[in-house]
């Protein structure tokens, strides 16, 4: 019974107690009204076993309408979520195909996992594995995708595929309807729900020449095959690829292999980049690990990354912070940056120019197999090893004088000029000769090593 029908009842029936006690009350005084009173009595009885039948009326309704909902609760339990074996369900293979002209550009909106074929056809082809049970003669690859949360649009200069993440392709048929099975399944080791071990959920073939671009979140990708020119942003997934001529990279979380490079320009935020040889290659990183074997020409942004280059023709760096390692450096190197050490295996007799300014480093600069170059160094509080001689530059007096007091923490000499006194610092020369000096080596043409570095120790040998 609804609590406005009760409460009407409780009001009903404390007005009838008040009228019964005014009767008794007015009854000796009033013997007049009795009748009236009596006849008023009455008719609130009969209204209070009115409103009385019609509240049990709407309840007993409410009851009869509670146990439906409750029936079809139970029945879409045992219909809907009973317990189904990966055994007894069927699978079937979907695919759709969209023309792709040459020019057209391939978007991808993905949050499955999917493997990328390249093909030579001018189309692109999607296929994936559903399971099922029920009837499936009924319905078509085309409602398949839109139940799986698959959507195309194909113009003539783009063809743009959405991949929506939806469970596990489960799915239950009742006569023409279509249902997502639930997650009551484990596909952990079936292979043939698609999303068992070494099996993507989705594959999509795509034209060697028409340019690629993925938006990818929550999911690995894998990319069988060479292209062209691909543009990716990955957010907590992984991408394993091969070749590419043009790459443009995003990467948040996630770790990438790419194969050979012609350029590429890669953002990439706490992951893993590892790459194989490279024409060009225009790094922005950030708590990042980056590998590659080749690099003819290598810029960097870096912040606390660590980098391992196996062979680097040349290199323009800006790195704070973590750690450079090159096995081989070939031509050039410049280095601007703060904590960043540097270790280099090998030094090419080639090189050409090495110019350095860093701060609190280690630097390693192996110079064995470089028969004629030169070095100017300067760096306070630096030590240096090398097997050249070094020649100390010596610094510029400063003359103070006796007035003010001196804020250096260098030692003073007493001197006289013109019959005054005054006091000039002694040279960082004449204290520690690697603070800053110059050398040569062969006849001192060929490359140029110009190195600023403060609290660092540099390693020539």
């Amino acid at each position: 019974m609804s609590h406005f029908l009760s409460g009407k009842i409780a009001i009903a029936t404390i007005s009838i107690c008040l009228s019964l006690s005014s009767f008794a009350q007015e009854s000796s005084s009033n013997s007049a009204d009795l009748k009236v009173q009596k006849e008023k009595l009455e008719a609130e009885q009969l209204q209070l076993a009115a409103m009385s039948a019609d509240a049990l009326s709407q309840q007993a309704k409410l009851n009869a309408e509670l146990a439906m909902a409750q029936n079809n609760l139970n029945s879409l339990s045992i219909s809907q979520f009973k317990k189904v074996e990966p055994k007894d369900l069927k699978s079937k293979e979907i695919s759709m195909e969209l023309p792709a002209a040459k020019s057209a550009e391939i978007y991808i909106e993905n949050s499955r996992n999917l493997e990328i074929k390249v093909w030579d056809q001018p189309k692109v082809k999607i296929v994936t594995t559903v399971m099922y049970n029920g009837d499936a003669n009924k319905v078509s690859d085309a409602e398949w995708f839109e139940k799986m949360n698959f959507s195309f649009r194909s113009t003539t200069n783009s063809i743009k595929i959405k991949v929506g993440a939806n469970g596990n392709n489960f799915y239950r048929i009742d006569g023409n309807n279509i249902s997502w099975g639930g997650a009551n399944v484990d596909f952990a080791n079936n292979l043939a729900a698609g999303q068992g071990k070494g099996k993507k959920s989705v594959v999509i073939y795509v034209p060697k020449e028409n340019g690629l671009d993925i938006d990818s979140k929550y999911a690995e990708i894998t990319i069988d095959g060479n292209l062209n020119k691909l543009n990716v942003d990955i957010t907590n997934g992984g991408l394993d690829m091969g070749d590419v001529n043009k790459l443009f990279l995003r990467s948040k979380y996630s770790n990438v292999n790419v194969g050979n490079i012609k350029t590429a320009e890669v953002e990439l935020i706490n992951g893993r980049f590892i790459a194989k040889d490279a024409d060009d290659l225009d790094l922005d990183t950030k708590y990042a690990t980056v590998e590659a074997s080749a690099v003819k020409k290598l810029m960097i942004r870096s912040t606390n990354d660590e980098y391992e280059m196996e062979e680097v023709g040349s290199i323009t760096c800006r790195k704070n912070y973590g750690n450079l390692r090159i096995t081989k450096l070939l031509n050039s190197m410049e280095l601007d940056g703060t904590n960043a050490d540097v270790k280099i295996r090998n030094i090419g007799d080639a090189v050409e120019s090495i110019k350095i300014n860093n701060k609190y480093a280690d630097i390693r600069l192996p110079m064995r197999n470089v028969k004629n170059y030169s070095v100017a160094y300067q760096g306070a509080y630096s030590t240096v090893y090398a097997s050249f001689d070094k020649k100390p530059v010596a610094e510029k007096d400063e003359v103070k004088t006796n007035t003010k007091k001196s804020t250096q923490a260098t030692d003073l000499k007493a001197v006289t000029t013109n019959g005054n006194s005054a006091f000039t610092f002694s040279s960082d020369a004449e204290n520690n000769v690697d603070n800053h000096f110059t050398a040569s080596v062969g006849d001192g043409k060929g490359a140029k090593i110009d190195m600023k570095c403060q609290n660092c120790t540099v390693d020539f040998k």
